[in-house]
């Protein structure tokens, strides 16, 4: 195949101007497969980067060779191959990192358990925790499940999620845990509305007798869902609503990757949790 005579690929000794140019024209490929699932042609990919389709097609089977693009059909479609996604994940720093020093600062301020729980492949897992100083406190098991339907970290994440994501999630049946457990879907629908408008949802007594907790949402560029949760022994918790929210909110704003302040509900929209 003859090389189009105003884009040369062939890069100099000195790694100079030539190199960066095939770098920036691989990556406008790149970008252009972007978000294509089912792939796009060479002619497509020529029409979408304005490069010649004799550039496209030596640029396409470089990045083939190396596992960056991959067939996905068999008339010449190409899309994004695993090994790029492997650089990509390679690269993620962890929710849990970003979310530490929220955490800490939480703990410190509160002197109560303060935990991280993240949204993976259908389930809530605690993926850290920071325990209370008081004698009497709840304790988390890091690497544990949680239900999604009467906690209230699994609450804030869901309410982040449509109603038909939410419909998916959930087991066809809602347990009871405790008699306070809401296991009518509509009631629980009616209250994620809630959690949208306030940003912050509550766990009174639902999953574990004797337990309260008050959580928010918190999402990484990747889209990792996580929620950052006070739990609190119900002989200690109320009355102390509104501190708690509080907290939850402040540290909200240390973390880059929740809605900014400006587009948080009033603090008066978090006086009090919903009526059990």
């Amino acid at each position: 195949m003859t090389p189009d005579a105003t884009h040369t690929e062939a890069a100099p000794q000195d790694g100079g101007d030539g190199s960066i140019k095939i770098i920036g024209r691989a990556v406008a490929v790149l970008r252009a497969l972007a978000g294509e699932r089912e792939g796009l042609s060479l002619s497509q990919l020529a029409e979408r980067t304005g490069l010649p389709r004799s550039t496209i097609h030596r640029l396409v089977s470089a990045l083939e060779v190396e596992g960056v693009l991959v067939a996905a059909s068999a008339t010449g479609r190409v899309r994004i191959g695993p090994e790029l996604v492997r650089w990509a994940e390679a690269g993620r720093p962890e929710i849990r990192s970003l979310l530490r020093p929220a955490m800490e600062h939480l703990a410190q301020t509160l002197k109560e358990t303060v935990d991280l729980a993240v949204l993976e492949s259908g389930r809530l897992r605690i993926t850290d925790s920071i325990e209370g100083r008081h004698t009497l406190r709840a304790v988390s098991v890091v690497g544990s499940s949680l239900p999604l339907h009467c906690t209230a970290n699994g609450k804030a994440v869901l309410a982040k999620l449509s109603d038909a994501e939410v419909a998916r999630l959930l087991p066809a049946r809602l347990a009871r845990l405790t008699p306070a457990t809401i296991t009518r879907r509509a009631a629980l629908l009616e209250e994620l509305r809630e959690v949208r408008r306030t940003g912050v949802a509550f766990d009174l007594e639902e999953s574990t007798p004797g337990v309260c907790a008050v959580a928010i949402a918190a999402q990484d560029a990747y889209g990792t869902l996580a929620a950052l949760s006070v739990p609190v022994p119900a002989i200690r918790f109320h009355g102390r609503e509104q501190d708690i929210v509080a907290s939850l909110n402040a540290a909200r704003e240390q973390v880059s990757t929740v809605p900014p302040v400006d587009t948080l509900p009033e603090s008066g929209a978090h006086d009090a949790p919903p009526a059990s």
